[in-house]
């Protein structure tokens, strides 16, 4: 572990990034977190409030000015989470992903360009792989077509931070994730499908045909993988998928809800193989150079939905 590092955390205040900052704080760093509070929310940061090593901006990326007054010669990673998290949004507003990911990356590394700091920790996405079927994807597979803004988006952020680590001699992370579930989820299929039973429990509209079959890891595996990969990981520029190693269906995930909520609902399904424009019906994400620096996951993707609803509807 980096000892008594301080690093900035993009976003926060969000469902990821709030907990990666209670993570950093127990192990002793200093936490500077910036969100514009979109996404984010203060009841998931107000408890770190008074403590010395934690500080809060209200900071919005597009505000050049903004996020460089925060990027201090103190800080030596940058752990950047902040973008459009609601995939499906960016089907009815392509300008968020644009705005949120692209635009915000530029605008971040160039305030840590002019401020010398010199390592990013970026969270990617599987949406950069695309559509490529039961293709299991490594980190060197292409050639790269995403089908949804958000996909694209994140690809260009990435494409960003690899030229300025060449240009600029900055340090990158990039971690590219299956479905993230746990608590403070504020979107999302788990989520989603809770609200939608508390509000009709007797009926659940499902999207698609639920044979959609991705894989889905609990976000306290997603911060161990982060220490594992900052911390062992060297080389300039490290990328590093990371996948629960298996699948589940939404029509599985839509059972599992309903038994633990205690429920006799009736599912009906929308038909199609994809939920939205923009959707992915199977997605397979190789692990295999994570898992060869010692990570392995707690949680199957059946087991992360299941504990991840259980943590929402307040059984855990």
């Amino acid at each position: 572990m980096k000892k008594n590092k301080e690093i900035l955390i993009t976003g926060g205040a969000g469902f990821i990034g709030s907990q990666l900052a209670d993570h950093f704080l127990k192990n002793g760093y200093g936490v500077t977190v910036v969100d514009n509070l979109i996404w984010g929310k203060r009841e998931f940061f107000e408890h770190n409030l008074k403590n010395s090593k934690y500080k809060f901006f209200e900071v919005d990326l597009l505000d050049k000015k903004s996020i460089e007054s925060v990027l201090t010669e103190k800080i030596d990673t940058v752990f950047h989470l902040a973008a459009n998290s609601d995939i499906s949004r960016s089907a009815r507003d392509p300008q968020i992903d644009l705005n949120n990911t692209t635009t915000a990356t530029f605008n971040l590394l160039e305030g840590m360009r002019i401020k010398g700091i010199k390592k990013i920790f970026y969270f990617s996405g599987s949406g950069v792989y695309g559509d490529v079927g039961n293709i299991s994807t490594k980190e060197n597979f292409g050639p790269l077509c995403p089908v949804s803004m958000y996909g694209a988006t994140k690809l260009s952020a990435e494409a960003m931070i690899y030229a300025y680590s060449n240009l600029f001699n900055i340090q990158s992370w990039v971690l590219r994730p299956a479905n993230i579930i746990g608590p403070r989820a504020t979107h999302g299929v788990v989520f989603d499908f809770i609200n939608k039973l508390m509000k009709n429990p007797e009926k659940l509209i499902v999207l698609g045909d639920g044979k959609q079959s991705k894989s889905y890891i609990y976000v306290s595996d997603v911060i161990a993988a982060v220490d594992l990969v900052w911390n062992n990981s060297n080389e300039m520029r490290n990328i590093f998928n990371i996948s629960s190693g298996s699948y589940v269906t939404v029509e599985e995930i839509a059972k599992i809800i309903i038994e633990e909520m205690s429920l006799k609902t009736k599912i009906e399904y929308t038909g199609g193989a994809i939920g939205w424009k923009g959707d992915v019906s199977i997605v397979r994400i190789n692990s295999e150079k994570i898992a060869k620096l010692g990570w392995k996951s707690n949680y199957t993707s059946g087991e992360a939905v299941k504990k991840t609803a259980r943590k929402i509807l307040g059984l855990e």
